[in-house]
């Protein structure tokens, strides 16, 4: 994965901040195709986009090898001209509710949101037959796609199976970022790593970068792939839960003193980015760059369209390198020695060298299957909800373009991307500011929500005072580990084998961490020196310095979270929650958890009155579901399943639908 030339300065004892500007100004990217041609060079990207929204891509009918779709080749791609249609929240899928859907029917889960995971259409068949291939990927997001492209390019006969739609997923609903910056702070990491890994996380991080840069120039996507510097910019000092030596862990202190806590956190960081190889300077920012004062700079991070980038990553891997994906083609159990995976059709996907769980939570297919899962992954780390507001912003409004981050905890992001024509402004045109944050962690009582979007609204317009009217609003789930850092590689449960892996952990750096995972799955796969770099720092099965010795670092907020879901569910729950003889006072859209005699029933009440009942129950572990406000969706509070408001699901570990009562 990472460059001979990387590989060769690591020998050689080049100083790290030198290593990673070196490999990121001569533009050498990730590729391990084979072991002989790990440090091939590229040319400097030239884009001939505007990087706009929504652009169109290649059909996969035009490069796909009809033997490999008996079915008929896929159908073209959305489209996804953009339409500005004014404020809105969040949008219902409507229509009928199945985990299942066949070509045409409404598919659950979709964000509307200025990428169009809204307006995907099927473009790849349902697989409706027996097939075998070297390695099957389940997953059509960032991870699962860029692990297939790597394996397809390399030669592997290559399966992908995809339980709705490509995109689909978080990858779809991603900000669509880039950074070398550890998500959690590189000052935070010194509880877990040697400074040695440290300097490993900002290599890696930048070599993601460099691979989806060189993907995009050598497979022609266009997805408006644009270079530009990150910023770190000093936030408000707030109480962290956790451990007391997180460097943004303070009291509640006076706004005077909340901005020096702030600018102290910044210097803390400077002086680890430092250590940790980035070429990271101090800098004065002006007004029109996120509100001014004091920041770090880091260049080369980067902005994408993350669904045109995923499409274009399918349409090789279809049409250039000879591999399959299938679409509404959920997983329902796998047999890790026999290497063998089952749909929830009856079909079979044999292979060679095994399989990959590029699901966010890696799905189970039995009840000791997700028992082993909690033991030995779920632990260690806990499912988060963040939000994303695109905000419209005057065309060359001069502010400077980057991608922002803060120190607040829950962190901020904030990125401008190119609009297209509007009929709303009179200059005609606008571009967006796509702000994203207010995290908090899933499954939470609907009473705790707040106003999330509000808030995160108020923080951007502080920064960014021409942000205009929201066009878009939505939120995507990630899984934030112990020790803020992916879990990439073989499946750490004691029942499978070698040949079973997982991309899991991402901390929120969805584009860039979902890379990176890719990258270090298929070189473990092939069998590549690459594969190794990486083994200790992103291994799931990894026991990192500062926990206890021996032990793998828990997230003790999983447990907390845990514990608090499982009172709920024993317990009778509190007035606030709806009894049943209540449910004609709740409110048409919305959903609510009830006492009913022992049991707890989740209840959704559509736009026409009709009530619809389901186990409030997980059909994963039993954890007790929670209506989601903003999403219009049930949560899990424990392992990440999501259904949506009609009980399909839409996010795993789970595999099946809410359990509907009569």
């Amino acid at each position: 994965m990472i460059n001979s030339a990387t590989r060769r300065c690591t020998a050689l004892g080049q100083a790290p901040a030198k290593r990673i500007l070196a490999a990121t100004r001569r533009g050498r990217a990730l590729q391990p195709f084979s072991p002989g041609q790990l440090s091939s060079s590229m040319a400097e990207v030239t884009s001939s986009t505007d990087g706009g929204l929504r652009e169109t891509v290649k059909t996969a009918a035009a490069y796909s090898d009809a033997a490999a779709y008996p079915g008929g080749a896929p159908a073209g791609p959305a489209d996804v001209a953009h339409e500005d249609d004014g404020p809105m929240r969040f949008r219902g899928n409507g229509g009928e509710s199945t985990t299942r859907p066949r070509r045409g029917a409404a598919v659950p889960g979709l964000a509307a949101n200025c990428w169009g995971q809204d307006e995907l259409k099927q473009r790849y068949p349902q697989l409706s037959e027996n097939v075998d291939a070297d390695v099957c990927i389940v997953g059509g997001g960032i991870s699962g796609l860029t692990t297939a492209y790597l394996l397809a390019k390399a030669g592997k006969r290559v399966v992908v199976l995809e339980s709705r739609l490509l995109g689909s997923g978080q990858t779809g609903r991603a900000l669509g970022d880039m950074t070398s910056w550890h998500t959690g702070l590189f000052s935070s990491l010194e509880r877990w790593t040697s400074k040695e890994q440290r300097q490993q996380v900002g290599i890696s991080n930048a070599e993601a970068i460099n691979f989806v840069e060189s993907v995009v120039e050598s497979e022609g996507i266009s997805c408006g792939f644009t270079r530009c510097p990150n910023y770190l910019l000093p936030g408000p000092a707030v109480a962290v839960p956790g451990d007391s030596r997180d460097p943004r862990s303070v009291s509640s202190r006076s706004s005077n003193s909340s901005a020096r806590e702030g600018e102290r956190v910044l210097m803390q960081e400077f002086e680890a980015a430092k250590a940790a190889g980035l070429d990271v300077n101090m800098v004065e920012l002006d007004r029109k760059a996120g509100g001014g004062g004091k920041a770090l700079q880091l260049p080369d991070g980067a902005v994408i369209n993350p669904l045109l980038y995923i499409q274009g990553l399918a349409s090789a891997i279809t049409g250039k390198y000879g591999g399959r994906i299938y679409e509404n083609t959920r997983m329902r159990k796998a047999n890790p020695s026999a290497k063998t995976l089952t749909t929830m059709e009856g079909c079979q996907v044999q292979t060679r060298q095994g399989y990959v769980l590029a699901t966010a939570a890696p799905v189970t297919s039995s009840l000791l299957d997700s028992a082993l899962h909690v033991a030995a992954l779920h632990g260690k780390q806990h499912v988060r909800r963040r939000y994303v507001v695109a905000l419209k912003i005057p065309k060359n409004s001069g502010y400077q373009p980057g991608v922002y981050y803060d120190t607040s905890e829950p962190q901020h992001s904030a990125t401008i991307t190119p609009g297209k024509q509007s009929t709303k402004m009179r200059s005609g045109y606008h571009d967006l500011l796509l702000v994203s944050g207010e995290a908090h962690d899933q499954g939470k009582r609907p009473s705790q929500y707040g106003q999330p979007l509000q808030q995160l609204e108020s923080w951007a317009r502080s920064r960014w005072p021409a942000a205009g009217e929201r066009l878009y609003a939505w939120s995507y789930q990630y899984f934030q580990t112990a020790e803020d850092l992916g879990l990439y590689g073989s499946d750490p449960t004691i029942t499978t084998t070698k040949d079973v892996y997982v991309a899991t952990g991402d901390c929120g750096r969805i584009m860039t961490g979902g890379t990176l995972g890719g990258n270090i799955i298929a070189s473990q796969i092939l069998g590549w020196p690459a594969g190794q770099l990486y083994k200790d720092l992103y291994n799931p099965s990894r026991k990192l310095r500062g926990g206890i010795p021996g032990l793998p670092a828990w997230s003790p907020r999983y447990f907390k979270n845990t514990i608090q879901s499982a009172l709920d569910m024993l317990l009778p729950l509190p007035r606030y929650v709806k009894a049943a003889g209540d449910i004609e006072n709740l409110a048409r859209g919305e959903g609510t958890i009830i006492n009913s005699g022992l049991r707890k029933v989740a209840v959704y009440k559509d736009e026409d009155g009709q009530v619809e009942r389901f186990s409030g129950l997980c059909p994963h572990l039993g954890c007790l579901l929670q209506w989601n406000p903003e999403d219009k969706e049930w949560n899990c509070p424990c392992h990440g399943s999501c259904f949506d408001k009609q009980g399909a699901n839409i996010a795993g570990p789970s595999t099946i639908d809410m359990t509907r009562i009569k």
